[in-house]
């Protein structure tokens, strides 16, 4: 007769649904190893300017449990990267802000050299869908924006209480342009310009040709 130690593990109880059971704890135990992805708050921003994307450092909203229901916070998590929508060199910079909530999405290996180097490598350790290993995307559940770039039924909309800069080499508009205040070339007003020279009289200028 075998000895206990010859049966195997998982069939010690000798039941088909201790067997279950035993499966199922072990799928349930993998499962809860995994790194969710979760709602998280941005705590700080590390913004890399133009010139390259930065990091953020975020805290997850949602907090762990234990067998009583008590509720535990969980531990921020650093230098995330944030996404960027960038095609080769040309991009839309909207860097995040302290108090914005997003996403992170969880790697399923340890990215850190991939990170780091920015290119293709193998991963830095045996590590597995940690929190540690997460990238940021936003954002969600957030105010409404001050300033904006909305598309209409009727067209475009740019709303911003700031300035708009252009700078560019030259700006072509295949279109009629109206404004409600004044327009300056060279220094010179559209509005309040003068032209010396002219003798009075009821005449007027040529439109231009």
């Amino acid at each position: 007769m075998p000895s206990n130690n010859d049966i195997p593990y998982l069939n010690r109880g000798g039941s088909g649904a201790n067997l279950s059971a035993s499966i199922d704890r072990r799928i349930d135990g993998r499962i809860r190893d995994l790194g969710p992805s979760m709602l998280v708050q941005v705590m700080a921003v590390h913004a890399g300017e133009a010139s390259i994307t930065g990091t953020v450092d975020v805290q997850p909203m949602v907090h762990q449990q234990d067998a009583l229901g008590r509720a535990y916070p969980r531990q921020m998590i650093h230098n995330v990267p944030y996404l960027r929508i960038q095609g080769g060199t040309s991009a839309l910079i909207i860097d995040p802000k302290p108090g914005d909530i997003g996403f992170i999405i969880i790697s399923g290996r340890d990215h850190t050299h991939a990170v780091t180097t920015r290119e293709p490598a193998p991963p830095a350790s045996f590590r597995q869908f940690s929190m540690e290993d997460c990238v940021y995307v936003g954002g969600f559940l957030n105010n409404g924006p001050d300033q904006f770039i909305q598309a209409t039924d009727s067209g475009w909309r740019i709303v911003t209480p700031g300035t708009v800069s252009i700078e560019a080499g030259k700006v072509t508009a295949n279109c009629d342009i109206e404004t409600s205040g004044d327009v300056k070339a060279g220094g010179i007003s559209l509005k309040q310009h003068t032209h010396g020279g002219v003798q009075s009289g009821g005449s007027r200028t040529s439109p231009p040709s």
